[in-house]
């Protein structure tokens, strides 16, 4: 009898699959929007006729870091739509799901509250069933709210906090009987796998079964698994009997899977299982969900590392934000996918989720590639010594396990990230107290976590400040301790980074560490061949990275890594090369990928990979400094093969052995275009990478006549080369005036004292260009600049900008004490005068323009009897200072 019912289940599965499955369709498009607390816009009929028609995901913030205005909107904002509902779907039940919506969200149908959520980077989802008018249209007003709340997490951190309706919305339809959407918004289906070999694999499958209908119904709950090729595994069936408004949980345990095929980093192999509940009596399908479930098992041991499916495997990846350029956080899923596919191409095989959950569509590709994931709440910088924030703290935990819960690549819950930064107290009592609220938190999440899920790993991420978060007793408490560190960046010394490493492991015995951050801020228009830290050139990228690399492999005990980050990302208060963005990814955002991206890929991809680095400066520039009228340059090769050949214009430079994967070549580029191409070979494989680059050649001495002189663009008191590519232009260092030549006479570089002595120029945002870089370095107490033209009508565009303000800027926290110290303009006036011309008389940079303010003067001037440009600079009051300069012939 029971072979015959399994029979006939089999047969109804097919035929009532289409009436009974689940409907569910995305209402994205055509919403209206206006920002503000609109009066009366939940109201049915409310007009919103004239507010702004938009399209989800979408947030209002995704242009705030691109202007000059500080600060973001942080407040409401409504979203209105009009939604047409099928009668036929009148006897169903229906839901409305949210993805994510920053950060406290109130929906209205039809004029009626239907639910609220706070948090803004977990799914939810509210019954709607009873608000809808089915046959008819629908109105859907949604209250979204990025306002400041001491309660909800996070309270401040380096990423701007976007506000809006981000990711999907989609409207689902079930029948009376289904599996569950009220537990955490998930499907209502869990998979767990308490026994995972080579030989075996025991799969409990625990269903959440919801009768929303008014009486008691009969059903049969079936769960089917299938191999990746749709082959059936293993089945079990049960019977049970639902109460009338009711939800029903129903473990079927001990499912055996002979000889499994594992998931795996190489082989991220993925069985289905088909959820299905049929009515008794008819046998009707009701409802069905699948759920993909990896077998794999993994441990994490404090002296050796990582181990899946007992190999030992070193993590290696990168963390990730939401941001792409001019769109925020608001990516459609296909933008989503390419983030991790960039991971899996550099040969990553470990993504950090941080510092939030993002679109589930991440974890899936993560499951799909095989990329190894920890997962975190928003828990940053600082916690609310509150009830209110200790609840919403926990619950965002539940959400997100539960929500995670059945992907395989998830192996690590995180639930607080330097959460010491800011400690809002100087008294040292109250800074006690702190303490142990902030340990209260921490031990409250922790409990938490592995009373919601045993089988997973807990880490927390701490700052290098071990004293403190000692003192706090935070380093006992989580199972794996993530430390991000940033030595050679934000503090002096690079090899201080092995050696806080070294001290964490006999510090902390019995702890699993990992390097959850790390990595220099790199504008892929900058290029100095004598990198240091905080010039955010590519070159200092990479030497940063490499020593990284390098030091964690040394170590067993360093489990794994994820570099910061894997993309540029906005962050509002930050000014750096580039305003409002958090540069330190190895790709930027639009996804360029940078050097840096293209070291790892060498490094960590198993395929053989050769690419010419410095790909993306199409526009180069430099002086003649070889006797055939060319100018040498460095140009990395990165490669994982033997040995790389270089050729320039059709001729071979030579073979070279890389060494970390990188290949360096002195490479003669003559004016004009050139094309480059790198040829690897190794074990019969040829590999070929080309380029094109534009040389903008100078003459280094303006007399002669091989090279004629046209345009140079100098920045003062820099090493660094600047691609303005928007203009087709390069700027190159500055070098001293020689005869026959051109260059600055006199002055020094401006460098910023910070709290580890000084660096290059300043971090402070420049109005009024998007050149920030030409305008952040400058020489102070400059005499003249001279350039040795031929006679000729030229333009010269002198710039500038006041780097030292009277009023003493806020500290910026993120960078640990790199920050500039807080130094004084005074007056500065002071004359210029160009081939013995006064143009310029008691010019006062701050008086006529204000401080941090882009300044473009330029002079038409001719040179006649071979007198050449002298532009003259004479002391009024304070230090004469210059910039840049740009002179072009005429």
């Amino acid at each position: 009898m029971k072979n015959g019912l399994v029979a006939l289940l089999v047969l109804m599965s097919v035929y009532f699959t289409q009436a009974g499955n689940r409907i569910i369709y995305t209402i994205n498009d055509g919403w209206r929007f206006a920002k503000g607390a609109s009066f009366g816009a939940k109201a049915e009929k409310f007009d919103d006729a004239l507010w702004m028609k938009v399209n989800i995901p979408h947030t209002w913030n995704n242009l705030d870091s691109d202007d000059e205005i500080p600060g973001y909107y942080r407040g409401q904002a409504w979203y209105r739509k009009s939604v047409f509902v099928d009668k036929n779907k009148q006897n169903k039940r229906a839901f409305i799901y949210f993805e994510g919506a920053n950060q406290e969200t109130s929906l209205y149908v039809n004029g009626k509250f239907a639910g609220e959520h706070k948090g803004g980077y977990t799914r939810f989802c509210f019954d709607i069933t009873s608000l809808l008018r089915f046959g008819e249209k629908n109105t859907f007003a949604v209250l979204v709210d990025n306002s400041h709340n001491p309660d909800i997490p996070p309270l401040s951190a380096d990423f701007t906090f976007y506000g809006g309706i981000y990711r999907d919305v989609y409207l689902q339809f079930t029948e009376p009987v289904h599996f569950s959407t009220n537990h955490y918004a998930t499907s209502g289906v869990y998979i767990r796998t308490p026994k995972v070999n080579e030989d075996e694999a025991v799969v409990d499958v625990t269903c959440l079964i919801s009768n929303d209908s008014d009486s008691k119904s009969k059903i049969i709950l079936e769960n089917v698994i299938c191999d990746a090729s749709g082959r059936e595994v293993e089945k079990t069936t049960s019977t049970l009997a639902l109460p009338a408004k009711k939800t029903v949980t129903e473990v079927q345990k001990n499912i055996r899977i002979k000889n499994p095929r594992l998931w795996d980093i190489d082989d991220p192999h993925r069985y289905m299982v088909y959820s299905r509940v049929y009515n008794k009596d008819d046998f009707r399908l009701m409802d069905e969900v699948v759920t993909p479930v990896g077998l794999r098992w993994f441990s994490f041991d404090a002296d050796n590392g990582f181990f899946l499916n007992g190999k030992h495997r070193k993590l290696i990846g990168t963390c990730r934000h939401q941001d792409y350029c001019k769109k925020g956080n608001a990516l459609r899923d296909e933008m989503h996918v390419r983030d991790i596919l960039l991971i899996k191409e550099m040969g990553g095989n470990f993504l950090r989720v941080s510092h939030y959950p993002q679109d589930p569509v991440v974890m899936e590709m993560c499951d799909k590639l095989g990329i190894v994931t920890s997962v975190e709440i928003p828990v940053v910088n600082a916690v609310t010594e509150s009830q209110g924030f200790l609840d919403n703290a926990v619950f965002m935990a539940k959400e997100m396990i539960h929500q995670c819960f059945n992907h395989p690549s998830v192996m690590i819950w995180g639930y607080m990230n330097e959460i010491l930064l800011r400690k809002p107290y100087k008294d040292k009592k109250k800074l006690e107290q702190y303490y142990l609220d902030v340990e209260k938190v921490a031990r409250t999440l922790e409990s938490t976590i592995r009373e919601e899920d045993p089988s997973r790993y807990t880490m927390m991420a701490y700052h290098n400040d071990p004293d403190s978060y000692e003192a706090a007793r935070l380093t006992d408490i989580s199972m794996i301790q993530g430390w991000n560190l940033y030595q050679g960046w934000y503090e002096p010394d690079i090899n201080e980074f092995q050696r806080l490493l070294d001290r964490a492991h006999r510090t902390y015995k019995g702890k699993v560490i990992m390097v959850t951050e790390y990595g220099p801020g790199v504008d892929p228009r900058l290029h100095s061949y004598s990198p240091e830290r905080f010039d955010f050139s590519q070159e200092y990228g990479i030497d940063y990275h490499n020593h990284y690399l390098n030091e964690m492999k040394k170590r067993p005990f360093v489990a794994g890594s994820s570099l910061w980050n894997l993309n540029d990302f906005y962050s509002e208060s930050r000014a750096d090369a580039v305003p409002h963005v958090n540069n330190k990814g190895i790709v930027g955002l639009s996804r360029e990928q940078k050097d840096t991206y293209l070291f790892y890929q060498a490094s960590l991809s198993k395929a053989p990979i050769i690419k010419i680095g410095n790909r993306e400066w199409k526009t180069r520039g430099g002086v003649v400094n070889t006797p055939e009228n060319m100018c040498s340059q460095i140009l990395p090769v990165f490669t994982n093969m033997e040995e790389v050949e270089l050729i320039i214009n059709g001729k071979s430079l030579g073979k070279k052995k890389s060494e970390d994967c990188i290949a360096k070549f002195n490479v003669p580029f003559c004016n004009g275009s050139n094309t480059v191409e790198a040829v690897g070979r190794q074990a019969g494989i040829e590999l070929h990478d080309l380029i094109s680059v534009d040389f903008k050649l100078i003459p280094s001495d303006l007399n002669q006549h091989e090279v004629s002189f046209s345009e140079m663009n100098v920045m003062l008191g820099s090493p660094r080369y600047f691609e303005d590519r928007k203009a087709g232009a390069v700027w190159i260092p500055e070098q001293e005036y020689k005869p026959g030549s051109w260059g600055y006479v006199g002055g020094t570089p401006y460098r910023r004292e910070t709290g580890f002595g000084t660096m290059l120029g300043s971090e402070v945002d420049i109005a009024g260009t998007d050149n920030n870089p030409v305008f952040q370095t400058q020489r102070v107490g400059l005499e003249a600049f001279r350039a040795d033209v031929l006679d000729g009508e030229y333009s010269v565009y002198l710039y500038w900008a006041e780097l030292d303000s009277d009023t003493k800027k806020e500290s910026l926290i993120y960078n640990l004490g790199a920050e500039a110290t807080h130094s004084v303009a005074g007056v500065r006036c002071f004359g210029v005068s160009i081939n013995g011309v006064s143009v310029l008389d008691n010019f006062s940079i701050t008086r006529e323009y204000g401080y941090a303010r882009a300044v473009v003067k330029k002079f038409k001037v001719v040179v006649t009897n071979g007198q050449g440009l002298n532009i003259e600079f004479s002391r009024q009051e304070g230090e004469p200072v210059l910039n840049a300069i740009r002179i072009y012939k005429n």
